[in-house]
C-alpha cells in the first residue's frame, strides 16, 4: 500500500458519480491504496456520500467516500481544508484523508464507536451512553473539544479558506426556510409565533461568531468505553458562524439539564459565551424542523421532510 502524508486532490472539470461499491474499491485502488471488501453494496446511511468499508494488506480498516451528487463535491473541498485545520488544534481525532478526488475519498477508520448507529431491523440504535442521562465523562470531553474548537483563529480560519455566514445572514436563510416550508410543513399557529419570537429577539441572538462543525449529531461522535468523545465525523458543513449551532444539536439529543452542564464546563475551558445562549440554542433546534424540510426539497430527499414533520410534531408539542 502507498502510504501518503498529505491529501491527494486532483479536481476534474466534471463529476462523475459512481456506480458499485466495486467500482468505488477500483478508483481507490488507482489512487494506490491496495483496499479488499466484502461489501456488495454501498453503505447508504450518510445524506452525502455512499461509502464502502473495506481494510488494506496489514488488516487496517478503512472508509472509502465517494459524493452522491456533483453539489457535495465542492464542500468536499471545503471539508478538507477544514481537516487540515482542525487537526492541530482539538484533543479528539478527526479523519486523516489519505486520498481526496472528486470521485474517492479514503481514510484509516477511526477508533471507537459512534454514540448512535442505524440497524436496519431496530433502527436507531445508541451505544455506549444513555440519551435521557448522559455521563460527565461525556459532556465534558464534547465541551472540552468545542471550546477547542471555537477557540481557533479568525485568521488562521480565513486563511484556510474556511466559508464565513454572519449572524445576519443566519437569520435570513432560516426566515427563508421557514417561509420556503410553510405550506409543506404547516407548522401550528404556536410554532409559528415561536418561530417569530425567536427571530425578532436580539437579546438572545450572539454578537461573535466561532467556528462550528455544523452537524455535530450524536451519529458524528466518536465515543470510547467510558463514553469519551474521541474522535468527530463529517465535517462537510463546518463554517465561521453563530457559535450556537453544535449546541443545538446537542440539546435536541440531550436535553436541557446535559446542555447547561456543557455550557459551564465550555466556560470553563475558555469558550465564549453569552447570558442567551442556553435558551438560543434551544430555539434554534426548535427551528430545525423548517432547517430540514428546506434541505430535504433542495435534495430531492423525501425521508429528510419525513422526518422533519416528525420532529414538528414533537416541538408543537412542547410549544402548546
Amino acid at each position: 500500500m502507498t502510504e501518503r502524508s498529505d491529501v491527494s486532490s486532483t479536481h476534474s472539470s466534471s463529476f462523475e458519480p459512481l456506480e458499485s461499491a466495486a467500482a468505488l474499491v477500483a478508483a481507490a485502488r488507482r489512487e494506490g491504496l491496495r483496499l479488499v471488501t466484502a461489501a456488495d453494496d454501498f453503505d447508504r446511511s450518510g445524506l452525502d456520500f455512499l461509502v464502502v468499508h473495506a481494510h488494506d494488506e496489514e488488516g487496517t480498516p478503512w472508509v472509502v467516500r465517494t459524493p452522491r451528487r456533483p453539489s457535495v463535491v465542492e464542500s468536499a473541498r471545503v471539508e478538507a481544508r477544514v481537516l487540515r485545520l482542525v487537526r492541530a488544534h482539538l484533543p479528539v481525532a478527526v479523519p486523516d484523508w489519505r486520498v481526496f478526488t472528486d470521485q474517492v475519498i479514503a481514510y484509516p477508520r477511526l477508533g471507537n464507536v459512534p454514540a448512535v448507529s442505524m440497524d436496519p431491523t431496530a433502527g436507531v440504535v445508541w451505544n455506549r451512553i444513555d440519551p435521557a442521562a448522559p455521563r460527565a465523562t461525556f459532556i465534558d470531553s464534547f465541551a472540552d473539544a468545542l471550546a477547542a474548537l471555537q477557540k481557533v483563529s479568525a485568521s488562521e480560519i480565513a486563511e484556510a479558506g474556511i466559508p464565513r455566514k454572519s449572524i445576519d445572514d443566519s437569520r435570513a436563510e432560516i426566515a427563508r426556510a421557514m417561509e420556503d416550508t410553510r405550506a409543506l410543513l404547516a407548522p401550528p399557529d404556536v410554532v409559528w409565533a415561536r418561530w417569530q419570537r425567536w427571530l425578532a429577539n436580539d437579546a438572545i441572538w450572539p454578537h461573535h461568531l466561532a467556528l462550528v462543525h455544523g452537524d455535530l449529531h450524536p451519529g458524528h461522535l466518536l465515543l470510547d468505553e467510558d463514553g469519551r468523545v474521541t474522535g468527530i465525523l463529517d465535517w462537510t458543513e463546518a463554517h465561521l458562524g453563530d457559535p450556537s449551532i453544535d449546541l443545538a444539536l446537542f440539546v435536541g439529543a440531550f436535553g436541557e439539564a446535559a446542555l447547561d452542564a456543557c455550557i459551564t464546563r465550555f466556560e470553563a475551558r475558555g469558550g465564549t459565551t453569552w447570558p442567551g445562549l442556553a435558551d438560543h440554542a434551544a430555539e434554534r433546534w426548535a427551528a430545525f424542523p423548517a432547517l430540514g424540510a428546506k434541505w430535504g426539497l433542495s435534495n430531492g430527499n423525501e425521508g429528510v421532510i419525513a422526518f422533519a414533520r416528525t420532529m414538528l410534531e414533537t416541538i408543537a408539542q412542547e410549544s402548546g
